[in-house]
């Protein structure tokens, strides 16, 4: 090609990118989706969280519901209204402050957004918890170090049962601690490591009714330290539609991007809009009694000596909620210890 003819080119080649409109992809803006995650037991502190789907392009992922009208209603006719918690955006309290559940009444979530629109969800019966019959943490090495818990719980027979296990493990850290005042006294010297599982642990008893459930793997607590290390254990007796929710929710965290994974679908809960059933809400209002079991494990010589751990532990200075980066920290001790 002629040296004349490359700047002609070059001119023809930005006419004609010039000439190209730009394509306005029409983006589809669904109705913010209400989100509701409620938690209601046979003990104090219910918590509910509302919460509403962002917009693409929306510089949250998630927006708290404010100023929603929220009750929870039993089967008896009584209402219990819940308010917005001060400083804590999303989440609702109990307006009483003595309020407490009773195990064989059911309840029921109502709420009623600003924007109008009214949900509820169907009554939950709360029964009686099951007890644990024992623990049993065994010290492994695999997947990572740590104890790995088992359970073994009675199935009662007369009634059809449904199980949610979860668990946290704490273990103790020390640093030189906050000077306070002029002497040698220090404050914050002393905190508590917090480990919760974030799976899915549940079970029906249809294949088991009325056995003995033995050797259910419920929690994996890691080991990072000697010295003395609790494990609480939550099970919590749920309902059958909360299995089945619980079920989705775990089919969904095993997706991995292969042609096998179960296909992707939303979460929708039992929380639905009482004029438009077709407007329900994700999450779950979970009624479900609890019980709580705690074991102190003692790592054998043979497994310490394999994790390569010493007596010797770091010890920074200052607070020990800040001195030890990557880790929840609680400096209240934790019940039980």
């Amino acid at each position: 090609m002629g040296t004349w003819m490359r700047p002609l080119v070059l001119l023809l080649t930005l006419l004609l990118t010039g000439c190209l409109d730009p394509v306005q992809v029409p983006l589809r803006q669904e109705t913010a989706q209400l989100v509701v995650e409620g938690l209601l037991t046979n003990e104090a502190n219910p918590f509910l969280r509302l919460s509403l789907t962002s917009q693409f392009g929306s510089s949250y992922e998630i927006e708290p519901v404010q100023g929603a009208y929220v009750e929870v209603r039993t089967t008896g006719g009584e209402a219990i209204v819940f308010r917005p918690v001060p400083g804590e955006v999303g989440i609702y309290k109990p307006l009483t402050t003595g309020f407490t559940t009773r195990i064989g009444q059911a309840y029921s979530l109502y709420l009623k957004l600003l924007d109008g629109r009214e949900f509820g969800s169907e009554p939950q019966l709360l029964t009686a918890p099951i007890p644990i019959n024992e623990l049993r943490a065994e010290f492994t090495d695999k997947p990572r170090y740590g104890f790995q818990v088992y359970l073994d719980v009675k199935d009662p027979g007369n009634t059809e049962n449904h199980y949610r296990w979860t668990g946290r493990g704490y273990h103790q850290r020390r640093s030189k601690g906050v000077p306070v005042g002029f002497g040698t006294a220090v404050c914050c010297d002393r905190c508590w490591v917090l480990k919760e599982d974030q799976s899915v642990n549940s079970f029906s008893d249809a294949l088991v009714n009325g056995s003995l459930i033995t050797q259910r793997s419920v929690f994996l607590s890691p080991f990072y330290i000697l010295g003395k290390h609790l494990i609480e254990i939550q099970q919590y007796s749920i309902s059958r539609q909360a299995y089945q929710y619980w079920n989705r929710y775990k089919d969904q965290q095993k997706r991995t991007g292969t042609i096998f994974d179960p296909l992707p679908a939303p979460l929708l809960g039992n929380v639905v809009n009482l004029n438009d059933p077709k407007d329900i809400a994700l999450g779950f209002f979970e009624v479900a009694s609890v019980t709580r079991k705690r074991i102190e494990p003692v790592a054998s010589t043979q497994g310490v000596i394999a994790a390569n751990l010493t007596g010797n532990e770091y010890i920074p200075d200052g607070d020990c909620t800040s001195g030890f980066p990557f880790a929840i920290y609680i400096s209240e001790m934790p019940p039980g210890w």
